[in-house]
């Protein structure tokens, strides 16, 4: 394959520019680089090589694009996914407590953890809590469970409005975190911990406790990142460096494609822009007849049969595996965010709703399921889907989206009706309620919706590639003409500046 050569501020050989163009198209699958920004390295690869004219003309359309928004002032929007930045303040707090009582009581010290990590937190809260004389169960949780919801409630002139009850305590349900009956007695204290004072204690059994249910926050909002990165770009996070770079022709789609996935959403009462475009599917073809083609680094993001036939059993089982163990995992996710008060036929925003947790859970669910689908039809699966079918999960619509709607005459999408018809798909993700293809398809017919042409017995199709076009400059999903009047505003507080 011939090397080209790339911007002077790489400088050094051919070779070492392509490898860097590469590692760089690596590093933003774990970003969120608009279409046009991957285009620029695309061209410096050489794409251009493996596209047809028309092609070759709409890369060479987006990278003009980019290239003079250069010298303005840039976008609004951050380049980079919300992350939780872990505890360290109650780790050390909880660690440097516990240091000073083992110390003090001859017991051996707890050794170090990761405070980003749940997983080595709770590992060092296995060896903590017994030293305290605590229990490991589940701690009470740091946040309500539920979504408040508005009640009636008396004003001081006498009037009735509704308003949200405020919780029992400050942090949960219980009104904190450390309750006295869950200490060592003073006998206790004595006997298993000689010399440590009272105080000393008390406070290494406080700053435990805050640390072990913060933690089970920071698990929660782990898992929300994991389906916030799969339902935007499926399994790229799980693609290895040396496979990316390996076929320059697989690196160039994957990134493209990776990048149109993550597309901001767009305020609009019609539907969304979809992610595969023509430029898209000229990568895709020429990725799939590159003689170093890598198809499991498409196959991570795109689970069509034409690249899942590139596989082989080994990898389709292991492909198999972690759709269903993301569908696992949004399924939990919706069954703890779904309130069984609700008519499941309006799925319509109410107050006191988590929508961003809901709507993130079902993304990644809905497209879990398609993978799977895709995978179990494509491997001759056909009678474990015909006896297992979990539908589909709707997202909560927003109250001003669903007045616009109203106003042009439409109501909901006939989806809504058919999943209300449906048993709750975690439950048949989970095991704990069946749902088979026929039952699914009657469904669809009461409505007059196609099983298979809506994606609900079949892994859905996007009807016809969009045309390659520039991500616009978002705030709220509105376009805005001045990034730098967006910034200004965000920053003064008029934008919350959430990622979505």
């Amino acid at each position: 394959m011939r090397l080209v050569s790339v911007r002077p501020a790489f400088g050094g050989s051919v070779k070492r520019s392509e490898e860097v163009i590469l590692h760089r198209l690596y590093r933003g699958l774990r970003e969120r680089r608009p279409p046009q920004d991957v285009a620029v390295d695309i061209v410096d690869l050489g794409a251009q090589r493996w596209l047809s004219a028309v092609g070759s003309r709409d890369l060479y359309a987006l990278m003009r694009h980019q290239r003079a928004r250069q010298g303005s002032t840039g976008s609004s929007m951050p380049a980079a996914w919300q992350r939780h930045p872990g505890v360290g303040r109650a780790y050390e707090a909880a660690h440097s407590a516990v240091a000073a009582v083992a110390l003090t009581a001859g017991r051996p010290q707890p050794g170090t953890a990761d405070p980003a990590d749940p997983a080595s937190l709770r590992r060092w809260l296995g060896t903590a809590l017994p030293l305290l004389g605590l229990s490991a169960e589940q701690p009470w949780p740091a946040r309500p469970t539920r979504p408040r919801r508005p009640v009636p409630m008396t004003s001081w002139t006498g009037g009735t409005y509704h308003g949200l009850r405020k919780p029992a305590g400050a942090r949960g349900d219980r009104g904190g975190h450390a309750d006295a009956r869950d200490r060592m007695d003073a006998v206790t204290r004595r006997e298993m911990l000689p010399g440590v004072p009272v105080r000393a204690y008390r406070r290494a059994v406080r700053s435990v406790l805050h640390l072990q249910q913060r933690t089970e926050v920071l698990a929660a909002e782990r898992d929300r990142e994991a389906s916030v990165a799969f339902g935007k770009a499926r399994l790229a996070y799980l693609v290895t460096e040396e496979d990316f770079v390996a076929c320059p022709a697989t690196a160039a789609f994957t990134a493209y494609y990776v990048a149109r996935l993550n597309m901001r959403t767009v305020f609009t009462s019609g539907r969304q822009a979809r992610p595969m475009d023509t430029l898209a599917e000229q990568l895709l073809a020429a990725a799939l007849a590159a003689p170093t083609c890598r198809p499991w680094v498409a196959a991570s993001v795109l689970t069509r049969w034409a690249v899942l036939d590139r596989l082989d059993d080994t990898q389709c089982g292991t492909l198999m595996g972690l759709y269903y163990e993301q569908l696992a995992a949004s399924a939990r996710a919706l069954r703890s965010a779904y309130d069984p008060r609700r008519d499941p036929t309006d799925m319509i925003m109410r107050m006191g709703d988590d929508s961003s947790t809901w709507n993130t859970a079902t993304r990644a669910f809905n497209q879990a399921r398609t993978g799977w689908l895709n995978l179990m039809r494509g491997l001759g699966y056909d009678d474990v889907v015909e006896a297992t079918c979990p539908g589909k999960v709707p997202a909560l619509v927003a109250a001003d989206v669903a007045a616009w709607h109203r106003l042009e005459g439409r109501d909901q999408h006939t989806d809504v009706r058919v999943w209300a018809d449906l048993p709750l798909p975690w439950d048949v993700v989970l095991g704990d309620g069946t749902c088979s293809a026929e039952l699914v398809r009657a469904a669809c017919l009461r409505y007059g919706v196609d099983p298979e042409a809506a994606g609900w017995t079949q892994p859905y199709r996007q009807g016809s590639a969009e045309l390659p076009a520039p991500a616009r400059d978002l705030v709220h999903g509105v376009t805005v003409s001045s990034p730098l009047l967006a910034g200004m505003l965000r920053q003064i507080g008029v934008f919350s500046g959430q990622v979505r």
